[in-house]
């Protein structure tokens, strides 16, 4: 999508000089594609916090603080943004819905459902279908076992942070934006074994690179680890990581004895996935 000037709509507008901030009414008259572009790149920002003011947003994308407060207040008004107290900004669960809906609709969920039961009869553990979500890893799928109840129905476990677990190790080793914005953002500890030194996080993503398969040893929950291997697109010469499959369960469980046949099988369903996307996508 472009502009009326016809310049691209980049992730973020680009910021002016702060010296030229534009007046209030700046955008005004542009057109509907502008306010589009500007409601995207809104949106975008949310990718990185969890909730925004309109100063922030107005810094961020270069625009005046009443066009953010304009463009902030429409989204709200649609449901694409809710209103968390002191002139903050949250997604909305209208946007939430929409997602589910295209992500039901992805020839990948279709694709790997039947690979994810097969998968999960296999092993006797919970295998997951995820999605990269800037520097987050958000699960389209879960198939579960028995062994871990229902634990992974709360929203902490819907989506979570790329660096601490081994789907957003697999796709972060072979999709470059992925990487990009996990360095970007930084690294939270989430329980003592969790990798938060960028040079040992940038040996970690070669060793997936050279194995195929990432491991998450009690870096998200402890008692939980899990092994994945990157959904991958093929063009060319060009592979990117669209996805990732992986398997968890207690520690013992994956990493123990029979870590291999876990790590065997894992691959060869990340495999079949990215065979049938590379012969069904155009």
């Amino acid at each position: 999508m472009t502009v009326l000037d016809g310049s691209p709509v980049t992730d973020r507008v680009r910021p002016r000089p702060a010296a030229a901030e534009p007046a209030e009414d700046t955008d005004a008259g542009e057109g509907p594609l502008r306010s589009v572009a500007i409601a995207m790149a809104v949106l975008d920002c949310f990718g990185e916090e969890p909730e925004l003011g309109a100063t922030k947003v107005a810094q961020r994308l270069g625009v005046a603080k009443s066009t953010a407060c304009r463009m902030l207040a429409a989204l709200a008004s649609g449901g694409l943004l809710e209103r968390s107290g002191a002139g903050r900004y949250r997604l909305g669960l209208r946007l939430f819905e929409m997602g589910q809906l295209a992500v039901d609709r992805l020839m990948l969920r279709e694709v790997a459902l039947p690979v994810l039961g097969e998968l999960r009869d296999v092993l006797r553990e919970t295998a997951q279908l995820a999605v990269p979500v800037g520097a987050d890893v958000l699960y389209v799928d879960r198939l579960e076992s028995s062994e871990v109840g229902i634990m992974f129905h709360t929203e902490l476990y819907r989506r979570g942070p790329g660096h601490s677990s081994s789907a957003g190790k697999a796709m972060a080793a072979v999709n470059p934006a992925m990487a990009r914005a996990i360095m970007e953002r930084g690294f939270v500890r989430r329980t003592p074994f969790t990798i938060v030194d960028p040079v040992r996080y940038r040996q970690v993503m070669r060793q997936v690179r050279a194995d195929g398969y990432a491991v998450s040893r009690d870096e998200h929950t402890l008692g939980m680890s899990s092994i994945a291997a990157p959904v991958v697109l093929t063009r060319g010469d060009r592979r990117v990581a669209v996805a990732a499959i992986s398997v968890v369960g207690r520690t013992a469980s994956i990493l123990g004895t029979r870590k291999m046949a876990v790590v065997q099988n894992v691959r060869r369903a990340a495999a079949a996935v990215s065979a049938e996307l590379d012969r069904s996508t155009p």
